[in-house]
């Protein structure tokens, strides 16, 4: 009887020590969701990635830090070159590099947009009509000053008080030079500025004997400018360039119609905060 008691809690003990091995052996709960969750949490982050920037078609040749490079980015340029760019380019994103330049990309996409928008609404207009002849001759004949050559000579004095006296005997004598000798006891210069368009803004009327008002320059000195000589460019010569002109007019009239229906059928509101004065 002893010896079966015995025998009976050897194996009760022997049961008891293969249970807590199995045990030991079996992952717990709490063990088993920290693996899950680690293991989603790298699988959420290549998905993030994923979406961020999205793969292309295209053959993989390389990945920098996870970015793809594809065979057409490369366009003959070595691999290595291309890897230390890309490098480089996430390294200026790192420390804010497109921040910097947001304003600048923002800029040049809206000229983008403009562009093409701009190209669409005239291929989808009606064709705009021919140039004639005789439009052409229209505008070149008001706006000659525009298809003109005009030389300019200067006389320059550095007293203001003598401007008003000069100017006058500018439009008396022919040559600027005679007006100069006039005054022997004063360092007057005349030059021969040639054939020069910005001067023109000095002169009301665009006609060989015209004189501009008294300039003060930059120098502290004074001048006053006079047309000698004027050609005219032939309305032949002009013709193409009129019409290019003309057709862009054309064009233009096109995008503000466009532009204004627009405003009218979205009820668009329009405040014009400063008149531009210079247009």
């Amino acid at each position: 009887m002893i010896l079966r008691n015995l025998f009976l809690l050897f194996a009760l003990l022997i049961l008891i020590g293969c249970n807590q091995t199995d045990s030991d052996s079996i992952p717990s709960a709490d063990n088993t969701n920290n693996g899950s969750e680690q293991s989603q949490s790298g699988i959420n982050e290549n998905a993030a990635t994923a979406e961020t920037e999205p793969e292309k078609a295209g053959k993989v040749v390389a990945r920098v830090n996870g970015k793809p490079i594809y065979e057409d980015d490369l366009n003959g340029r070595d691999l290595e070159d291309v890897i230390n760019d890309e490098i480089i380019y996430q390294e200026g994103i790192r420390q804010g590099m497109d921040k910097e330049f947001r304003d600048d990309v923002k800029d040049y996409e809206r000229r983008l947009i403009l562009k093409q928008t701009k190209l669409r609404i005239n291929e989808n207009a009606e064709p705009a009509k021919n140039i004639s002849d005789e439009e052409i001759k229209n505008y070149y004949e008001n706006n000659k000053v525009k298809y003109s050559q005009v030389r300019i000579h200067e006389i320059s004095f550095p007293d203001s008080n003598l401007g008003n006296e000069i100017r006058e005997k500018a439009k008396s004598e022919e040559d600027l030079k005679t007006v100069a000798n006039s005054y022997p006891d004063i360092a007057i210069n005349v030059n021969d500025i040639g054939f020069n368009r910005t001067m023109l803004q000095y002169f009301e009327i665009i006609e060989v004997g015209s004189v501009s008002d008294v300039i003060q320059k930059p120098d502290g000195t004074f001048s006053v400018l006079k047309i000698v000589d004027v050609k005219n460019i032939n309305s032949n010569a002009s013709k193409a360039a009129i019409k290019y002109l003309l057709e862009k007019k054309q064009r233009g009239q096109i995008i503000k119609n466009y532009a204004q229906n627009i405003s009218d059928e979205n009820n668009m509101t329009i405040e014009i905060i400063e008149q531009n004065i210079d247009q």
